[in-house]
Order: C-alpha cells, then structure tokens, then sequence
C-alpha cells in the first residue's frame, strides 16, 4: 500500500514525475497548512511531555498501592470511546452554553462567552488532553519499571527527593517519556477530527485538505502527495526515538 501511495503522487499528466511535490511547496495554503499541523501538534506534544512527568511520578510513587489501580482507571477510561467522540464531547463542554460558559455565568451573574471554541486554542486542549493520557501511561510503566533498590540506595546516601527523581529516576524513564511523546506527535500531526470539531476548520490543517481534496475534487494523485509528506513528518518524528534506543543498546 505504501508503494502503492508512492507511486499513486508521482504520477502527472505526463507521467512519473515530482511534479505534484514541487507544486505542493510552491502553493500557500497548501504550506500554511502543513505549518499549521506541525505547530498544533509541536505545542500538544510539548505541553503534554510536561505535565505527563508529575501525573506519572505521582501515579507511581505517591499514589498508594490500593488506590493504585483505580487511578490507572481513570488514566485510561477515555481510551475506551472514540477518538471523534471525545473531541465532540469537548466540543460539548467548550461551546458558549455548555458547562464551563454556564457555571462562569452563574458566578459573576452574566452571560459570557468562553471564546476558545473553533479556535487554534481549542485544538491544541483537545489534542493535549489526549498527549497528556498517552504520555502519562508510558511515563507510568517506565517508572514502575525501575527497580526500587536503586531508589533506596539513593535515599540512604543522602540524595534528596528532587536529586534522585533528577539523577534516577529521569534518565531510567526518558525511554517511556519518548515513546508517549513520539506517539502523541504522530497522532496529533495528522488528526483531522480535533481540528475540525474543535477548530472549526477555519484554519485548516493537512489532514482535511486531504480529505477534501479526495472528497471534493477526486484528485487522488494531490492527495497521495499530501499523504506521502505525512508519512515523511511522522518518521522524521520518529528518528530521536530510533537514535536514543540505538545508543542505549550499544552502551548495554
């Protein structure tokens, strides 16, 4: 299928050719929405790399064993619905009569308007509330992962809490921390339904033009390229992972 694809955006008029990448660089809005989707999905991913590391360290040391498990539910709950469900959801919650507009009036005794629905805002709560749960849970299993001796070794030298989170616990971690952060720009990049129910589509990212291009015109070579340039971004997103597991294991 990725051949496929590879094939399917060379082809023009005129045959093989790069041709439709060349037109895609050279098209503004065709760009600007390819920023669009690196912007939106960089500033998901970086907010959610950041707060992930204290929702993680309390899940897996603060929290107690018997409430352990229940937290963890909570963590996962909202993978169990639909990825379009839970951004219409939000969309529910956001919009101006919806619960936070409404316990906001009810407070200061006058209607207002939240004012981050279809907005470049309410795409990036929507894909950093989700970051947040995949980053979380990865961050989650590498920390539990790390062998508890190592951490009482370090307290009975006389490292305190923040030096042996910094000096253990970090860099024992930052395997998990990469694969939630890897697989929330993957994710967030080329979503369409969090841009399109929460954004609005105003500002349209690449994965609706994508769309819209197969559903609108049936230019399935212009799409394929759009795909294709996709795909470039996300295994570009992929090489930190890639290098850092590469010189672990050389160093194992």
């Amino acid at each position: 299928p990725i051949m496929n694809m590879v094939i399917l955006s060379l082809k023009t008029p005129q045959g093989l050719s790069i041709k439709n990448y060349t037109n895609f660089f050279l098209t503004p809005h065709l760009t600007d929405a390819m920023l669009r989707s690196l912007q939106l999905a960089a500033i998901a991913t970086f907010i959610s790399s950041i707060v992930s590391w204290p929702l993680a360290f309390f899940l897996a040391y603060i929290t107690p064993p018997r409430f352990r498990v229940v937290a963890l539910l909570l963590l996962i709950a909202p993978f169990w619905t639909s990825f379009t469900i839970r951004a219409f959801s939000w969309q529910l919650v956001l919009s101006d009569n919806g619960v936070i507009a409404a316990s906001i009036s009810y407070i200061i005794g006058e209607s207002v308007s939240v004012g981050v629905l279809y907005t470049m805002a309410g795409s990036i709560l929507g894909l950093t509330l989700f970051g947040t749960m995949l980053t979380t849970l990865t961050l989650f299993g590498a920390m539990t992962a790390i062998n508890q001796n190592l951490l009482e070794a370090s307290a009975s030298l006389g490292a305190k809490s923040w030096s042996i989170f910094r000096d253990v616990v970090m860099p024992l971690a930052t395997p998990g921390w990469l694969v939630g952060t890897t697989l929330t720009f993957v994710i967030c990049v080329g979503d369409y339904a969090v841009p399109t129910l929460l954004g609005g589509g105003l500002k349209p990212v690449l994965a609706q033009l994508m769309l819209s291009t197969v559903k609108g015109t049936y230019d399935l070579p212009n799409a394929a390229t759009m795909a294709m340039i996709l795909m470039f971004i996300v295994f570009l997103s992929a090489v930190p992972m890639m290098l850092h597991i590469l010189v672990r294991r050389k160093q194992s």
